[in-house]
């Protein structure tokens, strides 16, 4: 409104003036249109100045990533972040500072809010190795405390007490745990430490402190490592046998890093950060919870909260919605492939199975093969049998279709056999994230179609003279309209023999579940239609008239 009143003053002056001989006015008049005009323009400008200060934002993630277990989400910032206008000190960043959402795929958000915030390092530790460590002097994948707050690695089987680090500013009663400290001291923002009361391997203390809602100690900063383990020639600290001295961290190595070596490449803190993460830049953690498995389709955004606002950075602007696309990450497929449908071709020489997703042979996208899958029937009274569990062939339609040829031994199929295909191993199939089908599946079975022998003829006394095919559900209530000479329907029954016999069932349209029976006679064979009393001529393959009845 203030905007519009000043607008509209600046307007009325200066055309007042343009229509007015603007020369003709006295001097003191020209003069003080001429302040009020200037006065108006300043403070329109410094009013326009002011609003567009109070809404100046900036894009402040600058890059995500996401751990391979869904877990953790790393949002990477160019410069440090505050949660007021004020950078004259760091200031808590808190899980409300932040919102999530997600889109696509299958696994929804338990919470639209973070579980935890945690700033991650950016600190090189290589130099709090004890002297001469690491050594890897047998298997040595895990870092311990020495007695004197230095680190060193271990083999796995050692048995030590382990520290707990939880995201809570606030002194717990923890079982299984005695209170160490807290730090930044008295900070809000502050972290509590526990040393375990019992002893045992490191991935044991890890699944403990995991269990009691946190995790195993983690050095974000110097700072931190500094307050447990002064420098030399400094008193206080930790590191004793009542704080962190001797004991398990959440340090190890991972022997499939990249840059894994023995005894100093693959040390990793239990946060994904390297030992050296010093080239970093300013990183912060989050943890979220989720509800259902994801399919990979699935994208979490990480906001900064805008209403009130959250994110600020030293110069006092406000982060704002971010349009970029850095703050978003997809989640890592975790579903496992798994059989959708399947179908078997009219002769039974091949089956049909398709996948929810595409399929290997391994997490590097090598073609199936015949040998990937096995196969087993169910009888059910037959003779019918298959002669090895290995499909004879695969033809690969698309990496998540397959047609599977059936080694059958060539005895007589009833329709009754159920044939079932699963994953040849736990190891055999994969999609392309690497996880690996099931060898419990619901929808990989298929009942075998019953044999057409014959053929045999059905009259078709309607509209064509020569007709082929199956019987349509149409022509049903024309079969006995007329007669005529040599329209017939090919049909087939479920007998073991070339021609039909009494008690048979005549097969001729798979879209009815309903069959129709050769019926006894005198020396010959009829059927009814179905949902008809209405009676039809049934030919043998020879042509020979088996029996031929009128409509009437």
């Amino acid at each position: 409104m203030r905007l519009l009143l000043l607008g509209a003053i600046h307007s009325i002056c200066f055309s007042y003036i343009y229509k007015m001989n603007f020369w003709s006015l006295r001097p003191e008049i020209i003069t003080l249109f001429r302040m009020i005009y200037k006065l108006n323009y300043f403070i329109l400008v410094t009013f326009l100045l002011f609003s567009s200060s109070l809404c100046a934002q900036y894009e402040a993630i600058t890059g995500s990533s996401i751990s391979n277990d869904n877990l953790k989400i790393n949002i990477v910032f160019d410069e440090e972040i505050y949660s007021n206008s004020s950078c004259s000190t760091l200031t808590c960043i808190e899980v409300t500072d932040f919102i999530l959402s997600l889109s696509g795929g299958e696994a929804t958000l338990g919470s639209y809010i973070p579980t935890t915030i945690t700033k991650l390092g950016n600190y090189d530790f290589v130099p709090k190795w004890n002297d001469g460590e690491p050594n890897n002097a047998g298997n040595e994948n895990y870092a311990q405390h020495t007695t004197n707050g230095k680190l060193n690695d271990l083999n796995n089987s050692r048995s030590l007490p382990g520290v707990l680090e939880l995201i809570n500013p606030l002194e717990q009663i923890i079982p299984g745990y005695t209170y160490i400290t807290a730090w930044p001291v008295g900070s809000e923002c502050a972290h509590t430490y526990y040393r375990s009361n019992t002893t045992g391997s490191w991935t044991s203390q890890k699944a403990q402190a995991q269990a009691a809602g946190g995790d195993l100690l983690v050095y974000n900063s110097v700072e931190e490592y500094e307050y447990f383990v002064p420098p030399d020639g400094e008193v206080g600290g930790f590191a004793n046998t009542n704080g962190v001295a001797n004991t398990w961290i959440g340090l190890s190595q991972d022997e499939n890093a990249a840059d894994f070596s023995e005894p100093s490449g693959g040390w990793y803190w239990d946060d994904g950060t390297p030992m050296d993460n010093s080239a970093a830049k300013i990183t912060y953690q989050i943890t979220f919870s989720l509800v259902g498995t994801p399919t990979g389709d699935e994208v979490v955004t990480v906001t900064p909260v805008t209403s009130p606002q959250s994110i600020f950075n030293c110069a006092g602007t406000v982060a704002g919605i971010q349009t970029n696309g850095l703050n978003k990450v997809n989640l890592i497929d975790k579903t496992d492939p798994y059989i959708i449908n399947n179908s078997v071709v009219e002769n039974n020489t091949s089956i049909t199975i398709r996948f929810q997703e595409a399929v290997f042979a391994d997490a590097n996208g090598t073609a199936l093969t015949a040998a990937d899958f096995a196969l087993s029937l169910a009888q059910n009274g037959s003779t019918a049998d298959l002669t090895s569990p290995t499909p004879l062939s695969v033809l690969i339609v698309n990496n998540s279709t397959f047609i599977l040829e059936l080694p059958l031994n060539g005895n007589h199929i009833t329709g009754n056999e159920v044939i079932t295909v699963l994953p040849a191993s736990e190891t055999s199939l994969f999609d392309a994230a690497g996880n690996p089908a099931s060898m419990i599946q619901i929808n990989n079975f298929v009942q075998l179609n019953p044999t057409k022998t014959g053929p045999i003829y059905l009259g078709m006394n309607y509209k064509s003279s020569t007709v082929s095919g199956t019987l349509l559900e149409a022509s049903y209530t024309f079969l006995c309209d007329e007669n005529a000479y040599n329209n017939y329907n090919i049909a087939y029954h479920n007998g073991p023999l070339l021609e039909p016999s009494v008690g048979e069932y005549l097969i001729f349209n798979f879209n009815y579940d309903f069959e129709h029976q050769l019926i006894s006679g005198d020396n010959f064979a009829y059927m009814h239609l179905r949902d008809y009393d209405k009676i039809i001529e049934v030919r043998k393959s020879d042509g020979l008239i088996v029996a031929k009845y009128s409509c009437n």
